[in-house]
């Protein structure tokens, strides 16, 4: 038997953790575009809808009372050479490299505050207590994107009332 989205509503840990991250992220005004998964699933060479953020969920630790998942989550938007009749700058280059850092790396945080605050929201969630660590790249993929990749983990409270339909599988 198949678990399906519908089944099951009162324990959706994965459902909710993915619903409540698009939610955050949709809030922003830097976002066009979410993605979830393995990122080698995305064509980042076809899409042309920038700036992006990509989700992929790393693990999930099943402890006694919790689920501790840890995410990597991409922001990225494409990176804009500006024509070198213009001039170069030697500190801020040819290109919009340092526009994207800075736009990409409010994403990040404001994601990070956000998820900071949760169990103030829900009471489902406990607080994050580990730093969230921000890497900048550029040239990481195949076309000329850059932004930060960020590490965080978050943990859910289990309701614990999965275990009383695991027998109807």
């Amino acid at each position: 038997m198949l678990l399906l989205r519908n089944q099951w509503k009162d324990n959706m840990n994965f459902y909710e953790l993915i619903d409540l991250l698009k939610q955050l992220i949709e809030e922003n005004s830097f976002t066009n575009k979410i993605t979830f998964g393995d990122i080698s699933d995305i064509d980042l060479n076809k899409d042309t809808t920038f700036p992006l953020l990509h989700i992929m969920l790393e693990e999930a630790v099943i402890e006694e009372k919790t689920i501790d998942y840890r995410l990597n989550v991409i922001a990225a938007d494409v990176v804009d050479i500006i024509d070198e009749n213009l001039g170069v700058d030697d500190f801020y280059g040819n290109d919009n490299t340092q526009d994207i850092l800075n736009t990409q790396l409010r994403v990040v945080t404001e994601l990070i505050n956000a998820l900071r605050k949760l169990d103030l929201v829900d009471n489902k969630y406990s607080r994050i207590e580990d730093a969230a660590t921000a890497t900048p790249f550029r040239d990481r993929f195949e076309n000329e994107i850059a932004g930060w990749e960020t590490s965080i983990t978050l943990k859910k409270f289990q309701d614990g009332s999965m275990s009383s339909g695991l027998g109807n599988c």
